[in-house]
């Protein structure tokens, strides 16, 4: 009885633990602003200081310290092509729509700004109102943004 009593306490809690909406389960953390500068700063130096490109892309496409939450590194070149993308590795590759205003103002940064625009989140999939703040390193705009849900 003793060890069905465990069996039953340890099912509960890794089911609170594991199961979405779990009650132990922290929520996920919703990145600022400020954290999304400041990540795209730190992005854009360390894209400057690589040697080459692609290595830098590839720690960008790999995580670690350029994700946390739905915070995430992405990087768009001068000819629409995808480069980098954290959050949405099915994008690396290939073109974005030229025409696109979101695009074009990307395309149109010429140190660093920002662009407010729609997007689809990794922490839930879902569609919400996106601020990213955009350096430009040289052929290569380096973006990372704070969804508001």
């Amino acid at each position: 009885m003793r060890s069905l009593r465990r069996f039953l306490l340890l099912t509960l809690f890794l089911s609170a633990v594991a199961l979405p909406g779990g009650f132990l389960l922290a929520e996920s953390k919703h990145a600022t602003k400020e954290e999304a500068q400041a990540m795209a700063a730190k992005a854009a130096d360390f894209l400057q200081k690589e040697e080459g490109p692609d290595k830098a892309f590839a720690a960008f496409n790999g995580g670690g310290d350029w994700r946390e939450g739905d915070l995430y590194v992405f990087v768009i070149d001068k000819t629409g092509t995808w480069r980098a993308n954290g959050a949405w590795p099915e994008m690396i590759g290939t073109k974005a729509d030229l025409d696109a205003p979101v695009i074009k103002g990307m395309l149109a940064i010429d140190k660093n700004g920002w662009i407010d625009y729609k997007f689809k989140s990794p922490a839930d999939s879902q569609e919400h109102d996106k601020s990213s703040y955009l350096v430009r390193v040289g052929d290569f705009v380096v973006g990372v943004g704070a969804y508001q849900y």
